[in-house]
This record gives structure tokens, C-alpha cells and sequence, in this order.
């Protein structure tokens, strides 16, 4: 990293695992990609350092885990999209509870221990058909960590259900979301978009999102 960018100090404070702030997280998203990512990098290194017996930075470890998308029923008609269907489409389709079970005992028998669940944003399920499907994957699969549902679907909840995204990953957490993926978030501004394309806008009114562990 070079002085030019080492943003008066805060790179080495970075590099020396001290904790930063948020008005210092946002100087650090100024940096140019490779910079940030050495940073990452560095901080990764701290915290796995210890780990294993001190082989912490030899060892790569990995999960098994499944993609299960619950509904292909979407309102927002990307043009480079072959997964969305209209609810009008022949084969759109809602995930069912059966369904679910099937795919997460199918993960489970071949060592998988979480599921990434995304879908697309359908119009009409409601917030209580999610809370639902989350207490019922818990409560019956619970040693599996349920990591879904992208920032472009928390933005879609917040428009559907009405409520702030604060108590929206509450109530979510609560039935039995364990993590969220970080993809969906860039809303990019493409004649191939649609223009019914939500821009996130994770910071600062979706902050909360940051809370659960990735």
C-alpha cells in the first residue's frame, strides 16, 4: 500500500487489527480495489492465525451447502434474465413445504450443513408465508444455517410488507435466519436492467443488514 493511499494511518491500524469506526469504514470504501482488498487480506490473516494449532493461514476450509430458490415469480423483468417467471408463466412456481424438505434432507445426507435460499421478488407472498418458511426449516433442520435472501429482496420486503428493515431482519432472525449473502446489493443503472431495478442502498437506512454475519 503506499503512502498515497495509506489514508494518514488508518491503513496500518487496519493492518494492526485495531478496530475502526464507521466514519473510518467509509474512508477505508475510498480505496482503490487492490488496496482494500490487501487490508482484507491482512485482517483475515490476524484472525485465522491462531486457529488450528497456529496453521490457521495454511488451512482452507470449506462447507457443503445448497442453493434453493423458493419462488422464480419476479416483478422487476430484468431483460438478461432467463430465471424469472410472470405468475401467469405455465412453470412459475412457489417453493412448498415437501419441496424444501426434499432438497434440505438431500444436502443433509451428503454432509451439508446450510442452505443459500434466494428467489425472486414475488408481488405477493407475504411477510408471514416467510416467517413460516423459516420457523419450519429451523425447527426441523436445526443444525442447518439458513443464509438468504439478498439486498435487493430485503428492499423488496420493505416495499411489500411496509416495515422498516430493522424489524424486518428482526422478525426474520428471530424465525430462524441465521446469515445473509452479500450479493444482489449493486443496482446498476444498464439499458440491459430493468427499470424496475431497485438500488439497495444499503447505507445508511439498510445499516442493519450489516449486523448479521455474513
Amino acid at each position: 500500500m503506499t503512502e498515497e493511499t495509506s489514508l494518514d494511518g488508518l491503513g496500518q491500524k487496519v493492518c494492526d487489527g485495531r478496530r475502526v469506526d464507521q466514519a473510518e469504514a467509509l474512508r477505508l470504501y475510498s480505496l482503490p480495489l487492490e488496496d482494500l482488498g490487501a487490508l482484507a487480506d491482512r485482517r483475515r490473516q490476524l484472525a485465522k492465525a491462531s486457529a488450528y494449532d497456529g496453521q490457521g493461514n495454511q488451512i482452507v476450509t470449506y462447507i457443503i451447502d445448497r442453493n434453493v430458490n423458493y419462488t422464480n415469480v419476479c416483478n422487476v423483468y430484468c431483460k438478461f434474465c432467463a430465471f424469472y417467471r410472470t405468475e401467469k408463466d405455465d412453470d412459475a412456481y412457489v417453493i412448498t413445504l415437501a419441496e424444501m424438505d426434499r432438497k434440505i434432507e438431500e444436502t443433509v445426507a451428503l454432509g451439508g450443513t446450510q442452505i443459500l435460499m434466494q428467489g425472486g421478488h414475488h408481488p405477493k407472498l407475504s411477510l408471514q408465508w416467510y416467517l413460516d418458511l423459516l420457523s419450519h426449516i429451523k425447527a426441523k433442520f436445526p443444525q442447518v444455517n439458513i443464509h438468504g435472501f439478498s439486498p435487493s429482496e430485503f428492499i423488496h420486503f420493505r416495499e411489500v410488507f411496509g416495515l422498516p428493515l430493522e424489524e424486518i431482519l428482526s422478525r426474520f432472525v428471530k424465525a430462524g435466519l441465521g446469515s445473509i449473502p452479500g450479493g444482489g446489493g449493486p443496482g446498476r443503472a444498464h439499458e440491459t436492467e430493468s427499470p424496475h431495478r431497485r438500488r439497495p442502498r444499503i447505507s445508511p437506512d439498510s445499516s442493519a443488514l450489516a449486523h448479521l454475519p455474513r
